[in-house]
């Protein structure tokens, strides 16, 4: 494990600045898996902080599931790191590609009704269909998820008045 790493999974915040300060690389894979994900995952927020403005990259996947910072965010139910990273313009509505899923599905596959709220709210494309052919809302109902299901609806019902 890179000391990046280890601090990372530590949620040693003083020792990431330090290392990030020396010149660690915020993107250099260990055990294949990008540092801001890892910190994203485990919804330590100052650490994704720090990566985000050292440069991490937002693009970056985990090499299983080829998911963002955001899916996993999303997946853990990370409701703060989540707020960072769509506030770094990381993107809302890229798929999975064994599932399709996006963010947003796997908010709702997880029930993570505050983070599907956080998603909708900034954009989150609500007519993306996963392999199955679900949308989120779709995928919401199918789970009986039935609050997330009222979110979404609520915020088509908005998307097609035009507030």
């Amino acid at each position: 494990m890179t000391k990046l790493m280890d601090a990372i999974m530590s949620n040693n915040v003083a020792s990431v600045q330090k290392l990030i300060e020396k010149g660690a690389d915020v993107n250099q894979l260990d055990a294949q898996n990008p540092p801001l994900i890892m910190a994203a995952y485990h919804g330590y927020t100052e650490i994704v902080t720090l990566l985000l403005q050292a440069g991490a990259d937002t693009r970056a996947v985990d090499p299983n599931m080829k998911a963002t910072a955001l899916h996993a965010a999303a997946f853990a139910g990370r409701t703060e790191a989540a707020k960072q990273l769509i506030a770094y313009g990381i993107s809302l509505d890229q798929q999975g590609p064994y599932n399709g899923y996006t963010a947003l599905h796997d908010a709702i596959w997880q029930n993570h009704v505050d983070l599907a709220a956080v998603m909708i709210a900034a954009g989150a494309d609500l007519s993306v269909r996963s392999q199955e052919g679900k949308t989120p809302l779709e995928m919401a109902k199918m789970m009986r998820h039935e609050e997330i299901a009222e979110l979404l609806e609520r915020q088509m019902t908005l998307t097609v008045s035009g507030e």
